[in-house]
């Protein structure tokens, strides 16, 4: 896979579609409203690549599943009120900075070709190797969130 690349007035374009669009939708809603929301999320390398290696090694493990075309789906998401942070289910937001609070993310869930499909899966669950999304009370599976969102960050050394 070699370098990717993209015309830069082609990503100026789409951040300002999104912002000119999606964003405003957001930001002037008069059922749910809010003063603003983030615009972009930025995560940490080091996290991105222990995260893939995870599933690399993981899936390695269980050879008898033949998964492939692994990846990872991107699901556009938004914290919950900042009054439900403290509910048992969401233990998992503790590190994360209460202003992120209603304000979009990203969370990152395995996918690999199951049956002809890409699908979700946990690679910490062999029984999800079948496609199958798993249930019951206190369920967790492998996903990657934690990055950091801009705005309530700073927007020195963004471009778009």
């Amino acid at each position: 896979m070699g370098t990717q690349t993209m015309n830069i007035d082609l990503v100026q374009e789409m951040v300002t579609n999104y912002k000119t669009k999606q964003y405003l939708s957001i930001v002037t809603n008069t059922i749910n409203p809010m003063t603003f929301d983030a615009q972009s999320v930025r995560f940490d390398l080091t996290a991105l690549k222990a995260f893939i290696d995870t599933i690399e090694q993981e899936v390695a493990l269980h050879p008898e599943y033949n998964l492939q075309d692994l990846g990872v789906r991107f699901y556009y998401s938004a914290y919950p009120n900042s009054n439900d942070w403290d509910k048992t289910e969401n233990q998992d937001l503790a590190p994360v900075p209460s202003q992120y609070a209603k304000l979009h993310t990203l969370i990152g869930i395995p996918t690999a070709m199951i049956n002809g499909v890409d699908s979700d899966f946990n690679p910490l669950d062999t029984k999800t190797y079948t496609g199958i999304k798993p249930t019951g009370v206190g369920c967790a599976i492998m996903a990657e969130n934690h990055g950091d969102l801009n705005p309530p960050g700073s927007p020195s050394g963004l471009w778009f």
